[in-house]
């Protein structure tokens, strides 16, 4: 197979490969593709590519409650939400296109087509962390297949996703006693660990083959709080790259829905204390959709301190809307009630001129900025 491109080729305007970090950046999608001829194929890559970074945005955006409700979109539907694509690697041959992609997404239009579809999200980043990746067998740590299992942690797109981490490299030094020490809940080591390897967050994260399965012990720190969960996948003896691959991708996954779960408890203790009167169309009888709403409770989802702001003087602007309450307030969502005296239609169109979405879930009103 002939190079085509070189890493680092920049596909579209203003996307570069190295871009800041963000949710909607969604970075090294591999696709492998074989068609008629080289531009079928390359294309065919490029659409597989968006698809694919279309379903790891959506995992990172929508919490694990909502996730079953967001069906399957086409390649036609989600294209217009790619900003743009950035090449890391291409090769490519008469029929073949073999490429690692970075897929940039615009997030305004990302926001408008889930709340437009009344699909919840979320846009919160966790602090970041330190991920040490090791291999034991048995009282020793195995350099040589470590080092193999940090090349799996590489390859996946650690900065942009909502546990964002960086890796650090096993010290010759290291033993296996300490990370036994570590999985059996010693805070010695852990302290002992962390100052070895940079303070903050740290997770090791051991891999081990035992039972014909490939056991990864996640142990240590992150930003939900301690953590000691083991994650299993099938072992390939013949084939350790993919062994890895897919214990690496599991591990992260686990660490990703650990901080989703602590964003969710914060929304469902907000949904406790709104009253059921705060459906998008509440019972009025024959008078439906049309008729005043009076006094509503609804949820407000926001990503920081001046999001929240915003919502709120938003909600201040809006004529007719009166004796607004804060009922609780979380880190990222807070129950609030008031008094409007026209329609759910009405009310969210004067919404959506002060920058401020709403829709309805599970029976209930929910707020956030567009």
């Amino acid at each position: 197979m002939s190079r085509v491109a070189l890493s680092g080729v920049l596909l579209l305007a203003g996307v570069t490969a190295c871009a800041a970090a963000s949710l909607f950046n969604v970075a090294k999608v591999a696709v492998d593709v074989t068609a008629k001829d080289a531009v079928v194929a390359r294309e065919t890559g490029m659409a597989e590519a968006e698809m694919r970074a279309w379903d790891i945005l959506v995992d990172r955006l929508v919490p694990p409650h909502a996730r079953p409700r967001v069906q399957s979109f086409s390649h036609d539907e989600i294209q217009g939400l790619v900003a743009g694509v950035a090449i890391g690697k291409e090769e490519g041959s008469a029929t073949r296109y073999v490429a690692v992609l970075d897929v940039r997404f615009d997030p305004n239009a990302v926001r408008r087509f889930l709340a437009g579809r009344s699909i919840p999200f979320g846009e919160d980043q966790a602090s970041s962390i330190s991920i040490l990746p090791v291999v034991l067998q048995g009282d020793r740590v195995a350099h040589d297949a470590g080092a193999r299992w940090r090349q799996a942690w590489e390859r996946l797109d650690l900065a942009n996703g909502v546990a964002p981490a960086t890796l650090v490299a096993p010290r010759e030094d290291l033993d296996a006693r300490t990370v036994r020490d570590l999985q059996a809940g010693e805070e010695s080591a852990y302290a002992t660990l962390r100052s070895a390897y940079g303070y903050g967050g740290l997770v090791v994260a051991a891999g081990e083959a035992a039972g014909g399965v490939f056991k990864t012990h996640l142990a240590g720190e992150d930003a939900a709080g301690p953590i000691d969960a083991v994650v299993t996948s099938a072992f390939d003896r013949h084939d350790l790259d993919k062994t890895f691959d897919e214990a690496a991708r599991g591990a992260l996954a686990t660490l990703e829905t650990r901080w989703k779960q602590r964003l969710d408890m914060a929304v469902d203790e907000a949904s406790a204390a709104i009253d059921q009167r705060g459906a998008l169309f509440p019972d009025h009888g024959s008078e439906g959709a049309g008729a005043p709403l009076g006094r509503v409770g609804a949820i407000v989802e926001f990503r920081d301190v001046r999001d929240w702001q915003r919502i709120r003087f938003g909600l201040h602007r809006i004529a007719g809307l009166n004796d607004f309450a804060v009922e609780t307030l979380g880190a990222r969502a807070a129950s609030v009630s008031f008094d409007f005296d026209g329609s759910a239609d009405r009310l969210q169109a004067l919404l959506a001129q002060n920058g401020v979405a709403l829709y309805e879930r599970d029976g209930r009103l929910v707020l956030r900025t567009r």
